[in-house]
């Protein structure tokens, strides 16, 4: 029999706390199994055993009679004994992470508990008792097999708060739902709800309501829930458009007057759901993620930089490859980049480059970069001293002090000792920021998707105010791919159901240590632009 030294020592000094997790744990369990001196321990408010590779647990845990909180998160049981109903004073429970695939009647006898976590695991039937959970504040049965949560939902549980009943096939909510006066917090994305209860727009205090990836019938609703304006307005249209109880069936109207306004109303609310979108996929969800090590080297000469990746621009149309690098001047000129003395923008065809790419500070001679519109390679330092020749030239010319274009940032690198640049996988330099572009990663009508480069000498900050503009100047300009319209829609959908879209992707900006400097853009960036919704992926 397995005799732990934590067991020994709990016991002596009549300890009520005792945790176990990790490697080292899974590793005796696995040679000689668990001490089940832990369930004489008749003290413990406390039992943690996680990550241990458990796959029982012995009915001896019954005999914990004071346990408050029972964590056996990532194991590998399969059931719970039924003697975990004598756990009468229990008021957590986490099993989340294991292939349990039945919980016994008995847990829902313990009225104590208020937490109860049961994520990731193999359930397809919550016990009919689980509705005397009456403290139960927070419930977490994501990522199984259910078909349905009624038990949980239909208004016995006046303490629910929080639940989280994600990647499910559930196919309907209980209309008691709007009975739950507590709850706060409800996430129901990806499973199989078609339609919704009017009864869940009555509760009082729900202030974040989660059903993306719904095979959602009403194409307005569908859209509402997808573009993620908040909670208020779903709640809204689900009170008047939701599955009302058959005993509520709403009245007959003889007014023709009101009938005309609700048609009337119909459009408008239509007409408000087509809008500009940016629909950010995170950097775990790219196919193809993009991530920049930025170096030492560049703290002292330009030391911030931020990107993101953009997919399915069309600048082949008219003029929006024109007015695309217009926006790009416009913005340099202006007081964000403030002719690029705080920011530096520069944007490459991503199907020319290759990741990851690094930001470092090279001195000139090392620098190798054929220049934007140029053919040839030269050194960072041959380069600035042509472009300071042609600079003298011009204002030799011109009979003035100023010189303009490309010429008038040379000031910004000058007495430097290193300067900036980027490079891909492949050593290639692609950006020499504040100067150039490289030509190898120039942008043309044909491209589709590109990666946007921003730099700053100053911070972060400057770098996602200017990151920000270009997007929503990119959306004013219509250079994202049409939204495709909503399937079902058929021959009813026309052009004006589409929105202006733009795909962006993060981009992981790291130091050499693999340490995140930062990602854009991340939750807290692009919130409250006027008339643009955001769909984060």
């Amino acid at each position: 029999m397995a005799e732990w030294d934590e067991v020994s020592h709990a016991k002596e000094n009549n300890r009520r706390e005792l945790l176990f997790k990790g490697k080292d744990i899974a590793e005796r369990i696995a040679l000689k199994g668990l001490d089940v001196r832990i369930f004489t321990l008749s003290p413990l408010n406390f039992l943690e055993i996680s990550d241990a590779g458990l796959a029982e647990l012995p009915s001896e845990i019954g005999n914990l009679s004071h346990l408050l909180n029972l964590t056996l998160r990532g194991n590998k049981l399969v059931m719970l004994p039924d003697s975990i109903g004598k756990l009468t004073r229990l008021q957590f429970l986490d099993a989340s992470r294991n292939a349990i695939e039945n919980v016994p009647d008995s847990l829902g006898s313990i009225a104590s508990i208020h937490t109860l976590d049961l994520s990731q695991n193999k359930l397809s039937v919550i016990p009919e008792n689980f509705s005397n959970l009456s403290n139960l504040a927070y419930l977490n049965f994501s990522r199984n097999n259910l078909t349905d949560l009624d038990v949980m939902l239909r208004g016995d549980l006046h303490h629910l708060s929080e639940v989280f009943a994600s990647h499910n096939q559930i196919e309907s909510i209980s209309s008691g739902v709007g009975n739950l006066e507590s709850l706060r917090s409800l996430d129901m994305s990806e499973n199989k709800l078609q339609e919704f209860p009017a009864s869940l727009s009555r509760c009082p205090k729900l202030k974040e309501l989660i059903l993306i990836e719904n095979p959602v019938k009403d194409r307005r609703l569908k859209k509402l829930i997808q573009q993620t304006r908040g909670t208020k307005p779903i709640l809204e249209y689900i009170a008047v458009h939701g599955t009302k109880e058959e005993h509520s069936a709403p009245a007959k109207s003889s007014k023709k007057g009101k009938r005309k306004k609700k048609s009337s109303q119909s459009k408008d609310e239509e007409a408000e759901l087509i809008s500009q979108v940016i629909e950010v996929m995170t950097f775990r969800n790219s196919s193809e993620p993009m991530e920049v090590k930025a170096c030492k080297s560049v703290v002292f000469v330009r030391p911030y930089i931020t990107c993101c990746v953009v997919r399915n621009l069309d600048l082949s149309s008219g003029n929006h490859f024109k007015q695309f690098i217009t926006a790009q001047t416009k913005l340099h000129d202006g007081p964000l980049c403030a002719k690029r003395t705080t920011a530096t923008i520069a944007t490459h065809d991503l199907k020319r480059i290759k990741g990851p790419l690094t930001y470092e500070g090279k001195a000139p001679h090392s620098i190798e970069v054929t220049p934007l519109g140029k053919t040839k390679m030269v050194t960072a330092e041959a380069l600035m001293k042509q472009l300071n020749q042609e600079a003298d030239e011009l204002r030799k010319e011109l009979k003035r002090n100023t010189v303009s274009g490309i010429h008038k940032y040379l000031s910004l690198l000058a007495h430097q000792e290193l300067y900036p640049c980027l490079l891909d996988a492949a050593g290639h330099v692609i950006s020499l920021p504040p100067i150039t572009n490289a030509d190898i990663s120039k942008i043309s009508r044909s491209t589709t998707d590109i990666l946007i480069e921003v730099t700053s000498s100053e911070d972060l900050g400057s770098c996602k105010k200017v990151l920000q503009a270009l997007l929503t100047k990119m959306l004013e300009l219509n250079l994202g791919s049409k939204g495709t319209s909503d399937e079902g829609a058929g021959a009813e959908s026309t052009e004006e159901d589409k929105d202006n879209k733009l795909v962006v992707e993060q981009v992981r900006v790291i130091n050499e240590d693999g340490e995140l400097r930062v990602v854009y853009p991340s939750k807290t960036d692009l919130n409250d632009l006027p008339g643009v919704t955001v769909i984060r992926q």
